[in-house]
């Protein structure tokens, strides 16, 4: 089994996956026997990376309708992005040649409101680099944007992702899901959401 596909494609892929998951209220991703004996002897391929939040009602392979070894799924309260995420994407496009990263940030997220509260404590080593990427933002919405859009700016910044970029069909991606509605916006670099009619520009 084999998902080498072009970033475009893995967009589409997840989009598709969305909108399924939006109109069926239900998980549809294949979680089989028979998946599951085919990635132990196959390995995985996954088509897309994912770096998500800890929240546990923001599931990446839920909310795009992936099956088993279809997501390369990395989460941490707020999304954020240290050298740890960072070295499980590097691998994850080096090794498993994945074209697409998608920092995935949401509505109703408990980080973003700690670092809004100023909170501190236990949590302090994530709101203070969420803290940093919001400067002056208030509205908690656009703080998830602003700080997703952190995220991938670090992503864009790594020397070693910029070497894969130039050897593979690379792509980072910023979007939003919905928590009340299940929807997820893939955003652009403006603070528009992205609509897909033809190239999908490379984030360098």
């Amino acid at each position: 089994m084999s998902n080498r596909i072009q970033a475009a494609e893995a967009l589409l892929r997840l989009k598709a996956g969305n909108s399924q998951y939006v109109q069926s209220n239900s998980y549809t991703g294949d979680v089989s026997s028979a998946i599951r004996s085919n990635t132990a002897k196959n390995g995985q391929f996954p088509y897309a990376i994912v770096i998500a939040c800890s929240d546990s009602r923001v599931i990446p392979e839920i909310i795009f309708s992936a099956g088993m070894g279809e997501l390369f799924t990395i989460r941490v309260a707020g999304n954020v992005i240290d050298r740890h995420q960072l070295g499980s994407i590097e691998y994850a496009v080096s090794h498993l040649k994945s074209p697409l990263v998608v920092v995935l940030g949401h509505t109703h997220c408990g980080a973003i409101k700690a670092a809004l509260d100023g909170e501190a404590g236990p949590v302090a080593a994530i709101t203070e680099r969420i803290v940093a990427a919001l400067g002056d933002v208030r509205d908690p919405y656009e703080a998830s944007v602003a700080n997703a859009r952190a995220a991938a700016a670090e992503l864009a910044a790594s020397p070693e992702l910029a070497r894969l970029a130039a050897e593979h069909d690379l792509d980072i991606r910023v979007a939003i899901y919905h928590t009340h509605c299940g929807v997820v916006d893939f955003l652009q670099r403006g603070s528009e959401i992205l609509t897909f009619d033809g190239e999908i520009p490379l984030l360098k």
